[in-house]
Parts: C-alpha cells; structure tokens; sequence
C-alpha cells in the first residue's frame, strides 16, 4: 500500500467519508431514525391525545386541560423520562457493536486492512459517524414532536427548556454507553461475546457493589444499609450518573467516562491483532481477568441467596454452593474462550484464584474480620450525634421542600452534643442485638408477637424492642452510622438524657424544619384524623403559626418516659394542594408532612378545633389485638378494624399502635 494514497484518502472530506460509510450501515441508520420517531413523534401524540380524550370525558376546562397536556409531556420527556432506558442505551450498543462487527471477521479484516485508510482515520470515521446518526435523527424527530405538542397546548417555556436540559444529558450517557460499547466490541471477537461482554462492563460495578450491600446486610448484625463512602458511588456507571445526578453533574461525569472508554478503545484498536478476529476474547490477560471476576460474582451471589438458610449448617451449605458455582461458571467461560468442550478445566490457577478470593471475601462478612458489630467510638472523636427511632410512620419533608424519610430526616437536622449519653445507649443497643437479638432463635418467630397473640399483654410489653439508627458525625469529617435494637426494659433515665432534648426533638418532628410551609402555607390542607374519620380545610398564615406555636409548647414536655406512656389520639397531615398556589409547582405534588397529637397536647387541640379540623378520639385499644391476631377480634371488632386507620396511633418507642 502506498504511502500517497494512504494520504490522499485521509485528505478527503468528513463529509465524502461518512457518505461511503452511510452506503455500508443503511440499517443502522434506519433502525436508529425509526426508534427516535416512535419515541420522540409517535408516543408522544398517542399520550398527548389520550390526555386530551380524557379532558374531554372529565370536562375540563380549556387551562384544566392545558396544564394537563404540559403535565403529561414533561412527564414523557422531560426530566426523569425513560429515553435513557427504551432508546438511547440499545442504540448505543447497537450502534458500537455494528459499527466494529467487521473486526470479527478474518476475510472483512483483510478487505478493510487492504483499503488506503489508515487504522486511526477508520476508527475516528465510525465513531463519528454513529454519533451523527443518533445526534441528527434524535434532533429532527424532536423537533416534530414538540411542534406537534405546542400545536396541540402542550408545550410551555418551561417544560421546553426542562425537555432540552435532559436531550443534552441523555445524549451524554449514549455517548459513554456508546464508548462502553466499542470497548466491549474491541476485546472480543465476535458479535455475540461482544453483547455479552458489554453487558458484564455495564453492570458488573454495580452487581458488585450489591453484592458488598447484601452480605453486609446479611452478616452485620448492626448494618445500617449506610455504606462507607469509597461504596456510595459507581465509578464507572453511566446508568448510576444518569439515574442519580442532575444535568449539571451528570453532563460532565458522562462525558469523561465516554472520553476514558473511548482511549482505551483507541488503545485496544492499535494493539489489536487481526489474525484473532473470531476469538471470544483478543486478549489474553483479559481472558484471565475476566473469567476470574465473572466466576468471582456468580459465586459470591450464590453464596448469599444459600445464606439465607437459617440452620446450623448455614454457613457450610453456602460455602459448597459458592465454591461449586465458581468452578461451574469458570468451566463454562473456558469453553466459550477455546470452542472445545474438553478445555473445561484448562487454567486451573484461574480457577484456584476465583475460589480464594471468594473465601476471604465471605470470610470478611461472615466472622466480621473488620469488627463492623463491635465499633463503638472514642466521645472525643465525635462532633455531634443523631439517635433515630426508625419506628416513626410520620412523613417528612425538607425546608427545601423535598419529601424525606425519617431516617434521613434525623441525619440531617439532629445534632445531639450530650455525646457520651448517645455512646451508652447505642453501646447497650449493640450489644443487646448482637447477643440476645430480636428472634427467637428455636421457631424464628418474634416473641414479642407470640406473647401478644396469647393474650399476655403485659408480658409482652417487657420483651418489647425498638429499632434506632445511630448517626455519628465524626471531627474528621466522617459519618458513622448503625442500625440496633433496644429492649423496652432499658432505663428510662438514660433515655430521657438524650430523648428530652431539645435538640432530639428537632430532629424528630418536622414542626421545627417547616420552612416550605410557613412560606406558602395557603398552599396546604391540613387535615386531622383520628383513625376512623378525618376533616380537612384549607389553611392560612395565622391558623398555621398559632398550630405551630401551639404544637411546640406542647412538644416541651416529650421524652422517652412520655412516649412510652402516652398513645397518639389522632394525627395532623399538612398536604401540598395547588389550588391556591399561582406557579403550580410540579415538585411540590404529592409533598405532606405529619405529625402526631397525644391527648395531652391541650394547645394542639384547641388549635385544631378552632380551624374546625378537630375529631374526637375513639377508644381503639380493644382493636390492638388485630394487630398480631386477627381471628381473636369479635366480628364487629374485625369491621371496625379493617376499617380504622391503625397507623394514626403508632408512635416512636410506643408499640400500643403496632
């Protein structure tokens, strides 16, 4: 091959270049044009036109159904819209994977090879070339779509520009996926080991990551399902960056990750040896690689499903069935890498490293080798502290106004600074899980519950348990958080050191963080229910400031010993409602806070009944028994529970309602 004609052909055009490419990949094209149109024009009428069949059987008025034309188009293509998933992941691996087949193949490799193209112009080309198909159809069919949209009322400012903020970043993760994909494609050697490969790169982090989650779930007696923060994050996800950041964030993530996928691919492309086109994998070390950490995974994941065996022989059975499952899926990759049945147990070092690191990794979590269970840290290491009672039904919602859980709301606004007080009561916990533990060991059955359903209602208070969260926030910066579970015959005065607080009581009930709220509250309902019936009104600036000058007098007085002897008489929801609410803010749907009232919460009460709000308590303690035995409630008894609200009357550290 010549040296001039290698340089006249790179001299070429972009343009003449990609048309002798689009000549050879019609299908591609056409199959990737075709899915844009059905999501982007066709989905979008048939959603748009199903709104406007319903607007018309409902009645609505002419801005009714405007707002719900622009409701349902945001909802299909704007933020959190499924593209990603039905559109934009199986083009980009198509895309890749088609793109470089022809590396597969000996006789194509010697035709192209042949050609006065040089290895890098080829790959620049192809890449390229997919991108255009996906940028320029994905482009045109939008834009169809969305005039057809304001065409029909659909369309407004803001869900235009909500629409184009999430196309840039759905673009971007199929530019890492599609990256991902000419990776997969240029370590193996034929199409079907190249799906295959690409799903094991996509997904094998996060498997992993998963698979780290659940044995720490299975074997840490105090797991608080809060990993470390080297385990928060996928590093190598476009799925993860996609689902869990904002354009802002995800944009540039993604776009690194494609820039680093598409080096490496670019690497692989020049050390590529075309004699082993119609391998299953080019590489040798990534053959190794790669039968090691696939025969690692499957094992480990067979060895958690056993691990759910409650027997003494638990641990044994789930080790066989890990180290069998190991050597049964390396088996299996040695035959798809050599094409020959007999090769089954070539390399058995390979084999031997899969199952040792299986041990320790299992070994790790079940003997609890980094003492997880028994971390109890220094006071002087600790800023602050939360102690969350995860028992808590109440919903939650942000100052920002962004709902939360309980959990996550005690993390985030209790800050307890009697340190030593939290460090005995959570050390008590942790030891009372891990030696004497929630079960009964014999049956598996609660034996709480077992005390209850036989009537011995006093004795069973004495074996009741309450699960915590334990959230420290460390000087360096840290957070350490456990899950236990206290027995209620702890002391009572050691919980009031901690439970009386005010600062506990700020991070336990949302009246102290109702900043959302209190800057529209003509925008809630407030609504009281106690169990059986409920009122709701709409709500104004005084009748909530006097509810919540009220509400935290009546909170001066909450501690552990209180909760434990008092049940909620009814419940108190504030409920976003857009009816008075000009913007309409579409975050807002669906945004309630909760909050419980005891009989004692004179100042509560009055409040309520002075917005007409107000339902006299029922006596539901002869419905308790429902709870953990159904048939032992009389007929009338079963009516009225199945009727009743139970969850009005829960309570954290009070189990009456459970």
């Amino acid at each position: 091959m010549k040296t001039n004609e290698k340089k006249l052909y790179k001299n070429a055009g972009f343009l003449v270049r990609q048309r002798e490419l689009a000549r050879r990949r019609l299908w591609p094209i056409a199959l990737t044009f075709l899915g844009h149109l059905i999501y982007n024009v066709v989905s979008t009428v048939t959603i748009l036109n199903e709104r406007l069949e319903q607007a018309t059987l409902n009645h609505l008025s002419a801005s009714e159904t405007t707002r719900s034309l622009q409701n349902a188009l945001r909802s299909f293509l704007g933020e959190d819209n499924l593209s990603w998933l039905l559109l934009a992941l199986p083009l980009a691996a198509m895309l890749a994977i088609e793109g470089f087949s022809w590396l597969h193949n000996r006789r194509q490799v010697d035709f192209f090879e042949s050609l006065p193209v040089p290895r890098g112009q080829r790959f620049f080309d192809i890449c390229a070339g997919s991108i255009l198909y996906y940028l320029i159809s994905g482009i045109f069919t939008l834009e169809i779509g969305l005039l057809i949209a304001n065409g029909l009322g659909a369309l407004s400012r803001p869900a235009l520009v909500e629409i184009l903020l999430e196309t840039v970043k759905t673009f971007a993760f199929f530019l890492a996926v599609y990256a991902l994909g000419v990776l997969s494609t240029m370590l193996t050697g034929n199409v079907i080991v190249s799906c295959l490969a690409f799903c094991v790169l996509l997904i094998y982090e996060m498997e992993f990551r998963a698979l780290i989650q659940g044995y720490s779930s299975q074997y840490f007696a105090t797991w608080s399902s809060r990993p470390s923060p080297a385990l928060e994050k996928n590093l190598f996800s476009p799925i993860e960056y996609y689902l869990d950041y904002k354009v802002g964030e995800a944009v540039p993530r993604l776009l690194a990750l494609a820039a680093l996928f598409l080096l490496l691919s670019w690497i692989c492309c020049r050390l590529r040896r075309n004699e082993r086109a119609g391998s299953a994998v080019v590489f040798d070390p990534v053959k190794s690689v790669v039968r090691v950490a696939i025969s690692l995974q499957t094992g480990l994941f067979t060895g958690l499903l056993v691990a759910s065996i409650r027997s003494s022989r638990g641990l044994i059975i789930s080790v066989i069935w890990m180290l069998l499952f190991i050597v049964i899926t390396a088996c299996i990759m040695q035959i798809i890498y050599e094409y020959d049945f007999r090769a089954l147990f070539h390399r058995p070092l390979e084999i031997i490293a899969a199952m040792v690191l299986a041990l320790a990794f299992f070994s790790f979590f079940a003997f609890d080798l980094a003492g997880y269970d028994r971390f109890v840290p220094d006071a002087g290491k600790v800023s602050d502290a939360a102690l969350v009672c995860i028992n808590n039904p109440d919903d939650f919602i942000t100052e920002e106004g962004s709902r939360i859980s309980g959990e996550e709301f005690g993390e985030k606004y209790m800050h307890l600074d009697n340190v030593e007080d939290v460090i005995a009561i959570a050390s008590y916990g942790q030891d009372f899980t891990l030696h004497k533990g929630p079960m009964n060991e014999e049956t598996g059955n609660d034996t709480a519950a077992d005390e209850f359903m036989s009537g011995e209602q006093h004795t069973w208070r004495s074996y009741e348990e309450f699960d915590c969260l334990i959230v420290y926030h460390m000087k360096n910066g840290k957070t350490v958080s456990r899950k236990f579970r206290l027995p209620s015959t702890i002391d009572s005065a050691v919980m009031d050191k901690v439970i009386g607080t005010e600062q506990y009581r700020e991070g336990s009930f949302n009246i102290y963080h109702d900043n959302m709220i209190r800057s529209m509250p003509e925008s809630f309902i407030l609504e009281c229910s106690n169990g059986k019936d409920s009122i709701g009104n709409t709500l104004t600036a005084s009748q909530y400031e006097a509810f919540r000058r009220a509400y935290m007098a009546d909170l001066a007085d909450y501690s552990y010993t209180f909760a434990r002897k008092n049940v909620p008489a009814a419940r108190v929801r504030f409920y976003y409602s857009d009816y008075h609410d000009d913007d309409r803010h579409r975050d807002y749907e669906d945004l309630t806070f909760s909050c419980p009232v005891y009989p004692s919460f004179k100042n509560t009460i009055r409040v309520l009944k002075d917005c007409d709000v107000w339902t006299e308590p029922i006596d539901h303690t002869a419905l308790l028994r429902g709870n953990y035995n159904y048939d032992s409630l009389t007929p009338e008894e079963q009516k009225l529970y199945d009727y009743v609200d139970m969850t009005v009357f829960y309570a954290p550290f009070n189990y009456d309602g459970y």
